[in-house]
């Protein structure tokens, strides 16, 4: 059970970033708003984009609870076996340790705020993403070069594939 009181004795999480630098998520681009650094451990926010018809295959995440809210286009999430797809505006939780995946299944590159509860899946991207150049676009195909042995790291960081 969350700690309000705790929580409300923090410094609040406040990070200027006007030129933050861009990755590539494997399929995505994105960039780490807030880390758990920044929050305390409490969660870590992401800014994502993925390109029409670009997919993260099904996993799980054992350690954090995923929460998405669609700033721009569609985003496919099916949690278990359920399907959601949700618009600019729509808001999901994917809890920990329930599989889930996800698909842009719009026209447009989608855009949208992803947050991890608590914070540490962003330690997972720091040793996997890659750096995108100013003014990159989401990836329209999977990686040329895969990220090596990316199932142990995710493992490392209480992920799984399938």
């Amino acid at each position: 059970m969350l700690n309000v009181q705790a929580f409300t004795h923090r410094a609040p999480s406040i990070k200027h970033q006007p030129r933050s630098q861009r990755y590539y998520f494997d399929v995505g681009i994105g960039s780490v708003c807030l880390s758990g650094a920044d929050t305390g451990g409490a969660y870590c926010l992401l800014e994502v984009g993925l390109a029409p018809g670009m997919s993260v295959p099904r996993h799980t995440h054992t350690r954090e609870d995923e929460t998405y809210f669609v700033l721009a286009g569609e985003l496919e999430v099916i949690v278990a076996d359920e399907t959601f797809v949700l618009r600019a505006g729509d808001t999901l939780v994917a809890p920990r340790d329930i599989p889930h995946q996800l698909r842009n299944c719009g026209a447009i590159e989608n855009h949208y705020l992803l947050v991890f509860s608590p914070s540490g899946f962003e330690e997972f991207l720091r040793v996997t993403a890659v750096p995108a150049p100013d003014h990159a676009v989401a990836p329209t195909k999977p990686p040329a070069a895969p990220v090596r042995n990316v199932h142990q790291l995710a493992a490392d960081y209480g992920i799984r594939f399938g």
